[in-house]
Parts: C-alpha cells; structure tokens; sequence
C-alpha cells in the first residue's frame, strides 16, 4: 500500500495518483499543472470539453477561487467537508483552464483526511475511466502513478452537485446529499 508521504510527494512532484473520499475514489493531480492534467484526461479518456472538478482543503482556499454568495457560504459551512460539489462564480483563473466551465468553477471539499495535507488545489475527477461506473475501492487499471488505499467508500455513489448564483441553487447531480438532507435549501431538483 502507497503512503500518504509517498502521494504527497507523487503529487507535488506533478504525477498522477488514485485517492479515496467520502463518497468514491478520484484521480488527482495539481490543479495548476496543465501537464499533469493531460495526462488525467488520457487516463480516463475525458472528453476535453468536460471540466475538472478542483479539490480544496477548506473555505478559505476555496473564496480564493471562486465567489462565494450568502447562500453558497452557508451551504459550505453546513456540508464542507462533505459530499457536495458547489459550482460557483469565478474569483479569479490562477489554475489550469481545464478546471473552469466558462465563469464557474466545481469545487469539493472532501470529508477525508488526506485534504489537509494539501495547500494547493487539487484537480479531481472519478476514478473510472469515462463513460464507466465510479470506482467505490481503489482497485483500479488508471494508469497513474500512484494508489492511496483506505478501503471502500464510505458513500459509494459521487458528490452532489449544485450550481448557485445570486442567491438561487439548482442541482445538477443528485449524489449522497439527497433532498431530504438539503430540505432547509430552496433548491430547483
């Protein structure tokens, strides 16, 4: 089994790994490094118009990124970390392009330890190639450059995903937040 000091070091040094979250397994990389980047698209056989979510170890890195409204603030102060995707506005485009979908960024922040050992951002996508089921355990064939193994998800199905500007929230993806859990919210499902 691959330690956490060894993907750190994999990461830092622009590679490629396999890392578990709450809800399925991701590939990862440095969200800056357009290299790094290609060659997740490759793994996966992504298309390339389809962006990559960005994984941040907490809020504050997060608002360096993207705007964050009253109501995106209270749905990450009350499901970060967790199984929520939020894609909001842009704050500023200091990463690589492939991570934004014109003026909006998908920012996750896991419920996993792992996550504070990062101060960049990172990108993150499933651990599946394109097309197929997300990987729930880290056995996987991705060509990577490295696997961290902490056995199956917790969730086993991906992050919700909810889009929110000015205020209002629409969902794109019902994932391991379902409506009940964001009944509080006035969400378009």
């Amino acid at each position: 089994m691959t330690s956490l000091s060894k993907i750190i070091t994999v990461i830092s040094e622009c590679g490629v790994c396999v890392l578990p979250t709450e809800t399925v397994y991701g590939v990862a990389c440095l969200a800056d490094n357009s290299r790094a980047i290609d060659r997740v698209y490759a793994i996966k056989g992504r298309d390339f118009d389809k962006p990559l979510a960005v994984c941040v170890r907490d809020i504050k890195t997060a608002k360096t990124l993207a705007k964050f409204d009253k109501t995106a603030l209270q749905l990450a102060n009350e499901f970060w970390p967790g199984p929520l995707t939020l894609v909001l506005p842009v704050e500023n485009k200091k990463l690589d392009s492939r991570c934004y979908q014109g003026n909006t960024i998908a920012l996750r922040c896991p419920d996993i330890a792992w996550r504070e050992h990062f101060k960049q951002p990172l990108a993150l996508t499933s651990a599946n190639k394109s097309g197929e089921p997300a990987a729930t355990t880290a056995q996987s064939d991705l060509d990577v450059d490295a696997v961290l193994d902490t056995g199956p998800s917790r969730e086993k199905i991906p992050s919700t995903i909810l889009m929110v500007q000015d205020g209002a929230i629409k969902c794109l993806r019902e994932g391991a937040l379902n409506a009940a859990a964001l009944a509080a919210f006035d969400i378009e499902w």
